[in-house]
């Protein structure tokens, strides 16, 4: 039992979920589960820039370099990741899931198999829709696990932008058991829903709409950073860390739901 695995058993006392991130970029991710005091035991990014930055940010987290090398890093309650939109966006060549860079999905779901956290928070390009998304879901249907999805946009955050993003949460049924699953109780249907930050507050309720509230001092997310292209590269690439936060507090009141 390495370290990591160690934590996973013991936080079963303390009653507190574990992270891993792939694809980790910046860390929006991270940040998303600090906001909802969900500690990230490990990462994985390939590029040197972003792991400097998670270095510093997150400097106890077990740090990963290549996906295509990582095998077995430890479990996890929740592994989250953004694999790259470049084959699956509009601006990209269209070749889908099945191209080159796109094509990591292979790499993210071995992880999720050797691993097999409770939850999966994927994050990618809307256009995933219908350029490899029944993919991923045959993918994750074989392994026991249910999906949803929905695509948020930024703006509905307080954001001055839109970036719509795809985002799924598939959880593990084996784990969950489906007995306790019930139409109103899924993470993008229950009731009603609010995550508070900054002085924000962001409410959904049933059907998946989405409005914001007292957004007023949020500011754009690249006021204040110099023209330096890995760090506008990094940041246009990142995950939202409110819109990050959001989803993790879903996947929190689900997983209580269900206790």
């Amino acid at each position: 039992m390495n370290d990591y695995q160690g934590f996973a058993y013991n936080k079963k006392e303390r009653n507190q979920m574990t992270h891993g991130s792939l694809f980790s970029g910046i860390g929006g991710f991270e940040l998303g589960a600090q906001m909802n005091n969900i500690p990230t035991l490990w990462n994985c990014e390939i590029e040197d820039f972003q792991r400097t930055i998670l270095k510093q940010v997150f400097p106890d987290t077990k740090q990963y370099e290549d996906i295509k090398e990582l095998s077995k890093p430890g479990y996890v309650d929740i592994i989250s990741g953004g694999f790259p939109c470049q084959d699956i966006s509009i601006a990209g060549k269209g070749e889908g899931i099945t191209g080159s860079r796109s094509g990591l999905w292979n790499e993210m779901f071995r992880i999720i198999r050797e691993v097999r956290p409770k939850y999966v928070l994927i994050e990618n390009s809307p256009m995933l829709l219908i350029r490899g998304f029944e993919r991923v879901l045959c993918d994750l249907s074989q392994i026991g696990y249910n999906a949803e999805w929905k695509c948020i946009q930024n703006k509905v955050f307080g954001f001055p932008h839109n970036r719509e993003r795809l985002y799924c949460i598939a959880y593990d049924s084996h784990q969950i058991g489906r007995e306790k699953i019930h139409y109103e109780d899924t993470i993008f249907n229950s009731e009603s829903r609010s995550f508070e930050i900054q002085g924000g507050k962001f409410s959904r309720m049933s059907g998946g709409s989405f409005w914001s509230e007292d957004y007023s001092e949020f500011l754009r997310m690249d006021d204040g950073i110099s023209y330096n292209v890995h760090r506008l590269e990094a940041i246009g690439n990142a995950v939202n860390p409110v819109v990050a936060g959001f989803l993790f507090s879903c996947i929190k009141e689900f997983d209580n739901q269900l206790a």
